[in-house]
């Protein structure tokens, strides 16, 4: 049983939310204050089982009941597992997508019309229906044949249930008719066939429920700290303890055994044990974790320094981050499927230590799928793009826009950590000079593609691409590189930008062979690499679009212009995914542009 997506409607500020995908194992929610993050992170609690939709949940606005879907994807093993549960003679040989809503004021689930029609429940009302008005008129013409003046009873809006208790009362003060009677059996039959099948579709739905459906555990804050004591008298149903043997080789049962010996021992191997593995992801200072027996009590302890301090002493960072890594990945290991929500992880910690979160959670992950909301830069890399999924608030409700490079209605705020989240890997590669020969180009989107190509291709050339800040910056790039004996290419588009560049090289005395350009075509940019259909299908994610004119003046013509650094960014995570194939005209471009920025060593 795979999540595969979600949907919310009148839910707070979220009108109709739109299909979100999850992705396979971490989905970040990124979007401004007051986006409605938190409210999607809301709506999936409640979707939990044992919940109902809060009350405050229901919009402001308008009369709407506030509902959430989710979709899951079942192997055919899976489904057939609840066919016979519930004793169904019904089987599947093939994965399905099944969709279950919860609304307001409800526990229960409901499945939807494709759901149904994938399981063999659709168009139950229809047959029934169908079966009922064939019977009713055999019983009008057997009526109108006997000559006797009787009204059948007339199916229009009532229930099914209702009118057949008036087709029962029809039956029992006209006994005389016997071939009527026997018509309207069928249509009693027609009734009860309907409401087995409705029957048979809530006790799917019940059973998923209980045997499948993921426990939706939403952790909004940390206040929870950590305890400086726990007595043992009450270890054993301590929530802390019981998380502390998930995340380590802490055991309650040795901690309270009355063998001394044996006891020290695990004191001792629990306090190496948590401390290298906290030590892993906590890398702001050096700290230990010390675990000891006193008395009626077992003590926690932070070591910095030889010296003691209870948890309560620390940073409220360091609070924080002990506290959650305790809690999320005794989620993450427990045997349960659970999809863990975090509203804003990490506020309390600066950069560097939300690197150590990010890396807690990617490494723990195994199954359980997490989502988390942030506006941080420090939670999203230019690795997991993929994963994000923009929330924005519109006058029409907050949105979610599944792909980060494919709305370009998304506002500059709303864009601003995923910007600064690419520019922070960009900005590394200046520092990745264990490559001698070195290209200068003129911004992230050109380091990007190239980066792409150069994978997609497979070309050994040993070459780092570095973003030059622009056209006109390019220089002072290069000249830094120089300095560090750096050999520095230095590759333009084929525009304005070129021209003006290359006037302000001649100031660095950059000698001309080590100016270089994407193609030779007047007004060409990297863009134009591409063939038209590798471009439609690859980077704009359209393979429908019509234009005649060039990648790149068809990209300048759109209003609003979708942001260049993302389309190629995530065109770099396609190639990585292996999910590119591209035509022999664009893999002929990309030959020549190597050609072009070879160095004479061959290097």
């Amino acid at each position: 049983m795979t999540p595969t997506k979600f949907r919310i409607k009148n839910y707070k500020s979220i009108v109709d939310s739109g299909d979100c995908y999850f992705s396979d194992q971490l989905t970040i929610l990124a979007g401004k204050n007051e986006s409605g993050k938190t409210s999607v992170l809301e709506a999936l609690e409640d979707f939990h089982e044992d919940r109902t939709i809060r009350d405050e949940a229901k919009p402001i606005e308008g009369d709407g009941i506030p509902e959430v879907s989710v979709s899951f994807t079942l192997t055919d093993s899976e489904t057939n597992e609840i066919f016979k549960t519930i004793e169904a003679n019904i089987t599947v040989t093939n994965d399905i997508l099944i969709t279950f809503t919860k609304k307001y004021g409800a526990k229960t689930y409901t499945l939807d019309v494709d759901s149904r029609k994938l399981l063999g429940f659709s168009n139950v009302y229809n047959t029934s229906n169908k079966q009922i008005l064939d019977s009713i008129k055999k019983i009008d013409s057997l009526v109108k044949t006997a000559g006797n003046d009787v009204k059948f009873p007339r199916f229009e809006k009532q229930k099914l249930s209702d009118y057949k208790t008036e087709v029962v009362a029809f039956k029992s003060q006209n006994q005389g008719l016997a071939d009527v009677a026997a018509e309207a059996g069928n249509i009693e039959k027609a009734v009860d066939d309907y409401y087995a099948r409705e029957k048979l579709a809530t006790n799917f739905a019940e059973e998923f429920g209980k045997s499948k459906l993921p426990y939706f555990i939403l952790f909004s804050s940390f206040d929870d700290e950590f305890p400086k004591s726990i007595p043992i008298a009450s270890l054993a149903s301590n929530e802390w303890a019981q998380d502390l043997e998930r995340v380590s080789s802490f055991s309650i049962a040795k901690m309270t055994s009355n063998n001394q010996q044996e006891q020290f021992k695990h004191e001792n191997s629990v306090n190496i044990d948590f401390s290298k593995k906290f030590e892993k992801y906590w890398t702001q200072d050096k700290i230990k974790l010390q675990v000891k027996k006193d008395g009626a009590d077992i003590n926690f302890w932070i070591i910095e320094n030889n010296k003691p301090y209870y948890p309560s002493q620390r940073s409220m960072g360091q609070q924080w981050y002990l506290s959650f890594y305790v809690k999320i990945v005794a989620r993450l290991q427990d045997d349960k499927p659970n999809i863990i929500l975090i509203d804003e992880p990490g506020l309390y910690l600066h950069a560097k230590a939300q690197k150590d979160l990010l890396q807690v959670l990617s490494e723990n992950i195994n199954d359980n799928p997490v989502v988390f909301s942030t506006h941080s830069p420090y939670l999203i890399t230019e690795e997991n793009l993929e994963n994000v999924r923009l929330i924005e608030k519109t006058s029409k409700g907050s949105k979610i826009l599944g792909k980060i490079h494919a709305h370009p209605s998304a506002n500059k705020e709303t864009l601003t950590p995923i910007l600064t989240a690419i520019g922070l890997g960009i900005n590394d590669s200046i520092t990745n000079l264990d490559q001698k020969n070195n290209v200068v180009v003129e911004g992230p989107e050109d380091t990007f593609f190239l980066r792409a190509f150069k994978e997609l291709e497979k070309n050994d050339l040993k070459l780092n691409f570095i973003n030059g800040g622009g056209a006109s910056n390019m220089g002072i790039v290069g000249a830094v590189l120089e300095g560090w004996g750096a050999n520095v290419y230095y590759l333009y588009d084929n525009d304005q930008g070129k021209k003006d560049g290359v006037k302000n090289l001649k100031a660095w005395k950059i000698l001309p062979e080590a100016i270089k350009t994407v193609l030779n075509q007047e007004g060409a940019t990297i863009v134009d690499i591409f063939s038209a259909e590798d471009f439609k299908t690859y980077v704009m994610d359209d393979p429908t679009l019509t234009y005649t004119v060039s990648n790149s003046e068809y990209v300048k013509s759109l209003k609003p212009r979708p942001d260049k650094v993302l389309l190629a960014r995530v065109f770099l995570q396609k190639v990585r995914a292996g999910s590119v194939s591209l035509s022999d005209a664009t893999k002929q471009n990309i030959n020549m542009i190597f050609k072009v920025i070879e160095f004479k060593d061959g290097k």
